[in-house]
């Protein structure tokens, strides 16, 4: 190659370096934040997470992000501390050739409330939880029992296909107050009408096991009453078994008196503190002799009547003295 075509090869690369550098500091943008912003994605608008707390959860980085050096703010560590936070389900953190920093933050999306003996808390569908609390609230299927962390086996996850399968179908999603757990067989559904509760066993088999509810809904209690039974199971294939409710009958308190207390009957006072034969304290009644107890009459022999009489026959309101005023 000649020497010269040499010289401009090498002054068309130098000049092609310049002129690539000079657009690459162009397109970099500024070497200091000019700011940071935080959007939540709360489509629901209910509240549960806002701007200002998790700006509080990143030390107000926010309000003092403009000005400082780009370089020293990682934008993957805030998306890692805003994900370790239990209320948010997604974050992102992008930086633009401005200089800004944005902050968007999807807060949790749950899907059911579990009460167990740790406390009450929500769940997602990937079964992260946040801790429920007056401000946190969220109209989601109830849940009752404990679920242990470890356990791999049953979990809050696996209740998740019968709430779906509730939260469906409209007559059902009004009718089921809660659900119960007492082991991972015995799955308690919870009426809005407190007088039955319903054993659906295992969360499988929805179809089989609701149809055959909806048909002793329709054809049997309209007929026995909703307070005959108390426990209907479906857990058991092509069965529906109710269980019939026992009431034990209510106690009804008497009073009672010691064996050594003794009720004077000999004589009956007008008040407190009213002498014999007084009517008002102070005031001297027409007679000094002490007013005696009514005596109670001997009830005359009853009359003698055929069975079909209605004299025979006591009235429900009676007090057993009729036959003294007819005597």
């Amino acid at each position: 190659m000649p020497r010269y075509l040499k010289i401009i090869f090498s002054l068309m690369i130098a000049v092609y370096l310049v002129v690539a550098l000079t657009v690459t500091a162009g397109e970099s943008g500024p070497e200091t934040c000019t700011g940071m912003t935080i959007t939540v994605n709360d489509p629901s608008e209910s509240g549960f997470v806002t701007p200002g707390e998790l700006a509080r959860e990143l030390d107000n980085l926010p309000s003092r992000a403009k000005g400082l050096n780009l370089g020293s703010i990682n934008t993957q560590s805030l998306r890692r501390r805003l994900l370790d936070l239990d209320k948010i389900e997604d974050a992102e953190v992008v930086r633009y050739t401005d200089g800004s920093i944005r902050i968007t933050a999807t807060p949790i999306i749950p899907v059911a409330r579990i009460f167990g003996t740790d406390g009450s808390y929500y769940i997602n569908r990937e079964g992260k939880r946040v801790k429920a609390s007056a401000r946190y609230h969220k109209n989601v299927p109830l849940i009752c029992g404990d679920f242990d962390r470890a356990d791999s086996t049953f979990s809050p996850l696996d209740l998740l296909p019968l709430v779906n399968y509730i939260a469906a179908d409209s007559v059902w999603n009004n009718f089921i107050s809660m659900i119960s757990v007492k082991s991972p067989n015995d799955i308690i559904l919870v009426p809005v009408i407190r007088e039955h509760v319903i054993n659906i066993g295992a969360p499988t088999d929805f179809d089989s096991k609701f149809n055959r509810l909806g048909r002793f809904y329709r054809e049997v209690l309209p007929l026995q009453g909703w307070e005959k039974y108390d426990t209907l199971t479906v857990k058991w294939s092509g069965q529906l078994v109710a269980t019939k409710r026992h009431r034990r009958p209510a106690v009804v308190e008497t009073a009672r008196y010691e064996e050594d207390e003794t009720v004077d009957t000999g004589t009956m006072l007008a008040g407190d503190d009213v002498a014999p034969g007084q009517t008002i304290p102070g005031v001297k009644a027409h007679s000094e002799t002490p007013i005696p107890a009514t005596k109670r009459k001997t009830p005359a022999a009853p009359k003698t009547t055929s069975d079909k009489s209605p004299l025979n026959k006591k009235h429900p309101l009676s007090n057993g003295r009729e036959n003294n005023n007819r005597s």
